[in-house]
């Protein structure tokens, strides 16, 4: 006779603990949940992004990384600034590249703003340190409030200033992760790594572009790689599991470079018509953006939601029970004249009708 088991069913428990049965009959995605392991995983992750608000969180971050691209452009500005300042050559070089492409007015006042952004480059630096200082801080503190929301935590809790201290060290790990992960996705797609096929011979080769292009990918791929881990890693205020973070890093690092290669033939398609090249850039800015939190957010949901992470959270205990006990009085018969009177004729008029009947 086999023992009786106690354990409860790791299938069947949910987050809380608790196992959960039900008499109905599973349904088709049910079915498929208890048959591939990888699919309720998959399963898991949409739950948890979808319950904690990963599109709305998507949005608030996108807006976020918006409002703090014009400061960091400032900075940018104001480096360029001093470099030119030291190279009038460059400068003259670059402004009269500048009035040649674009004709009339609008040369001039391009070439304008680039004389003025190297003659005022302290002010510039300045004023977009102290903004991009602001707004920057503003970006991480919301990117990490929605990536350790999809870890179940508490983004509230802890120190201010430690926490802003983090989030200034998270800023400018996550610029370096861009900047690398971008970088090297201009100089794959650049034509460098045709004119180094070209060098050793190589350009003759049937099918050699589509290796070429393989090879980008891949490059670029391998950079996202460090963007995604430094996200899925660093920003949770919580510590991750390596093997779930590598996964959800080499995850959003595809979703990534899909992303980046359907922008860029976007921007290549809108840049073509002169409403395009007006609105296309920001938007298409913004639907990038949105898109790569979502897939931030999703990999962060990934990564909380295996196994090894599962059982590493630790649970806030219930709220305690309270018991009300509540004291009814319901209202007995009470025995009145009036009440005696009723049933005292009712009970003789009885006896008189069953008395009649007797007779006949």
């Amino acid at each position: 006779m086999a023992a009786t088991v106690t354990d409860s069913d790791e299938k069947r428990t949910d987050v809380y603990g608790i196992e959960r049965s039900t008499a109905d009959e599973p349904g088709m995605v049910d079915k498929l949940r208890r048959k591939w392991g990888w699919f309720d995983h998959v399963m898991r992750m949409q739950e948890r992004y979808a319950s904690f608000g990963g599109n709305q969180y998507s949005a608030g971050i996108t807006y976020f990384s918006v409002l703090a691209i014009f400061p960091l452009l400032m900075l940018v500005f104001a480096g360029a600034g001093f470099v030119l300042a030291n190279n009038p050559d460059q400068l003259e070089s670059l402004q009269d590249s500048v009035t040649g492409s674009l004709e009339g007015e609008m040369g001039e006042m391009i070439s304008g703003v680039i004389e003025t952004a190297v003659a005022q480059r302290g002010v510039i630096a300045g004023i977009g340190g102290l903004t991009a200082l602001w707004s920057g801080l503003g970006w991480m503190d919301n990117l990490r409030y929605g990536v350790s929301k999809m870890w179940r935590l508490d983004p509230t809790d802890g120190n201010f200033a430690v926490k802003k201290a983090m989030d200034l060290v998270g800023l400018i790990g996550l610029l370096l992760a861009f900047g690398v992960a971008f970088g090297v996705t201009a100089v794959g797609s650049s034509g460098l790594t045709a004119r180094l096929i070209e060098m050793v011979g190589l350009d003759h080769v049937p099918g050699i572009q589509y290796v070429t292009w393989l090879l980008a990918v891949l490059i670029g791929v391998a950079a996202n790689f460090l963007v995604m881990l430094w996200i899925v890693m660093y920003l949770p205020r919580t510590r991750v599991p390596r093997r779930s973070g590598l996964q959800a890093a080499l995850i959003g690092a595809v979703a990534f470079e899909v992303i980046k290669q359907l922008g860029s033939v976007f921007a290549s398609n809108a840049l073509n018509n002169p409403a395009g090249a007006a609105f296309g850039p920001i938007i298409g800015l913004m639907v990038m953006m949105y898109l790569v939190w979502r897939v931030v957010l999703y990999v962060s949901a990934w990564a909380a939601t295996t196994e090894e992470s599962l059982r590493l959270v630790k649970l806030p205990a219930p709220e305690p029970a309270v018991i009300r006990v509540r004291n009814e009085v319901r209202p007995e018969t009470v025995s009145t004249p009036t009440a005696v009177g009723v049933g005292a004729a009712v009970g003789a008029a009885a006896t008189a009708l069953a008395t009649l009947l007797r007779r006949r």
